[in-house]
């Protein structure tokens, strides 16, 4: 299956952002300026130039990602979407911690494992992840906005196999498949049958996002991904079907509007 081309007009957005902080008169307007590009991003950009590098992203990801400086061997990298042997929830957990336990005592033992980590995880039903998963097939790429202090930077979102690759789009834009992520998604379906869920963890870099940032991309790729929304899996069917006709801006409006319920289940938790 062919895949979608990325968009380059968030890039822009970062770029018209530092051009105006150059501005002796930016820091009197900076309110006004970030509604006007929160509500109209494509009309923001129409009227600003691009400018310098963006600025450096601050710990804990309140500001916009910097484009990574570039591997010295980028072959001893992992690309942001490697095709790699899938991997087995016995890398992760001693399955005989298990033995006995119910569905809720292991999610207790599966969040607890990583709750001192730079990591998400999480329950899945299998229902949802097969659903998930169907989709994923369709839709291998997509695009994700996270909130920042002065807007929204996109996120390039991967899947391949039963891993989800999160990049900066800046950094997708300069090294492609070569790009550094900021967050990968493994899930383990190893007792999807045995007991009808699906184990799911990631870690993220704490330089470019934080814990929140991170759960925040989780719950809205599963929002996107499980069906549950019509007017989400429209947006994905044109970002690939009608490039053309796709507007970062309705994204922003999907994340503005964002509900939670459905994911009630899930127990997925950072």
């Amino acid at each position: 299956m062919s895949q979608r081309a990325i968009s380059t007009s968030s890039y822009g957005m970062v770029k018209a952002i530092e051009d105006l902080e150059t501005n002796p008169y930016f820091e009197k307007y900076a309110g006004k300026i970030a509604k006007f590009q929160k509500e109209s991003p494509e009309e923001f950009l129409a009227r600003f130039d691009k400018g310098k590098e963006v600025k450096e992203s601050q710990p804990g990801g309140h500001g916009f990602s910097k484009v990574a400086e570039k591997p010295k061997d980028t072959a001893s990298q992992k690309p942001a979407c490697a095709h790699t042997a899938e991997k087995k929830l016995t890398s992760v957990l001693k399955l005989e911690l298990l033995e006995g336990k119910t569905n809720e005592e292991l999610t207790f033992i599966w969040t607890d494992h990583f709750l001192h980590k730079d990591a998400v995880s999480g329950i899945i039903p299998a229902a949802t992840y097969d659903k998930m998963y169907e989709n994923a097939v369709k839709y291998a790429t997509f695009l994700l906005p996270l909130p920042r202090d002065n807007g929204y930077e996109f996120i390039v979102v991967q899947f391949s196999g039963h891993e989800i690759h999160f990049t900066p789009l800046i950094n997708y834009q300069a090294y492609k498949e070569d790009a550094p992520e900021c967050l990968t998604l493994v899930h383990y379906p190893d007792l999807k049958e045995e007991r009808g869920i699906v184990l799911m963890c990631g870690e993220y870099d704490k330089k470019i996002i934080n814990s929140f940032e991170a759960q925040c991309l989780v719950n809205q790729v599963q929002l996107y991904y499980t069906g549950v929304d019509a007017g989400k899996t429209a947006l994905m069917h044109t970002f690939h079907s009608d490039p053309e006709s796709f507007k970062h801006s309705d994204l922003i409006k999907q994340l503005e509007h964002l509900d939670l319920s459905s994911l009630s289940q899930d127990k997925t938790k950072p």
